[in-house]
């Protein structure tokens, strides 16, 4: 019996060794790791954020800069971390991820600024970033990354009515974009006409798009006009040429099958009134003085 009560004490002495060994190791992992997470409020999805927050906003395809900036130049190793799933993107001026879109890009002009750029942004990369200061007590700074979708409009679509010979304006306005595209192209019929040496017709860039004008319209102008940027989604109109109404076929020697009803009766009348008064004899051959 008295062995047993040994064992027993010599076990229980074993098991409070290895569960304070552990709790001592999980205290100095927390303590050395670079991502410590946030205190949310119980209950509730959202984080609160302890730290300044940027917000900035890039279109889908281009680059964002998320900015971090250190004023204490002896502060500890910088790094990058997107918070929706823990992802660790870079260590000091190192990319730490496999996506090679992350980089940092590290000035110093007064302070210390350790940017993260994400080249060709996708939809998938919105969210929040921190970046993150192994100094005691930990330095914290959040940026929030929305990505916009550029688009195009052409005011007047889907369909446009001109006169022929009159003047035809169509104006290219590109939307929630944030920087200039690198082209931005007008197609006719799915043909580029931005380089045409055509007669009367003229591009012009603006700063929200393009005009595409057309001194006097033809037939030929009308069809599907489509406005195409390197950085947003494309818009169509559709042109239709009204030509001009041909003469009545009588005031010009055409076909007379052509003639309105109205014209025909009034023919009609003035054939028969003719012909009634070649048959009627005049006065002066009834009454002869």
């Amino acid at each position: 019996m008295k062995t047993l009560l040994i064992l027993v004490g010599l076990l229980l002495e074993i098991h409070l060794y290895f569960i304070e060994s552990h709790a001592k190791h999980q205290q100095e992992s927390s303590a050395k790791n670079v991502v410590e997470p946030l205190n949310g409020p119980e209950g509730k999805g959202e984080e609160v954020l302890e730290g300044p927050i940027s917000e900035v906003v890039a279109q889908k395809g281009s680059m964002a800069i998320l900015p971090c900036k250190i004023t204490d130049p002896g502060a500890g190793m910088i790094t990058w971390v997107r918070r929706k799933d823990r992802q660790l993107l870079t260590l000091g001026a190192n990319r730490h991820s496999i996506d090679k879109r992350f980089s940092v890009r590290h000035t110093n002009t007064g302070t210390l600024d350790w940017a993260l750029e994400i080249q060709t942004v996708q939809l998938g990369d919105a969210g929040i970033y921190e970046c993150q200061v192994t100094s005691h007590p930990i330095q914290r700074s959040f940026a929030r990354l929305k990505i916009t979708e550029a688009y195009s409009i052409i005011p007047g679509a889907p369909d446009l009515h001109v006169k022929q010979g009159s003047s035809l304006r169509l104006e290219c306005q590109l939307m929630a974009a944030t920087e200039p595209p690198q082209y931005l192209f007008w197609y006719r019929q799915g043909r580029m006409i931005n380089y045409d040496d055509e007669p009367g017709v003229k591009v012009e860039l603006t700063k929200s798009g393009s005009i595409l004008m057309v001194n006097k319209t033809k037939p030929a102008h009308g069809g599907n006009y489509t406005c195409k940027a390197s950085n947003a989604k494309p818009a169509y109109v559709m042109v239709h040429v009204i030509e001009e109404e041909e003469k009545p076929a009588a005031m010009h020697g055409g076909d007379r099958r052509n003639l309105s009803p109205a014209i025909l009766a009034s023919n009609f009348l003035v054939t028969l009134l003719a012909a009634v008064s070649w048959r009627i004899p005049s006065f002066t051959s009834l009454y002869p003085t």
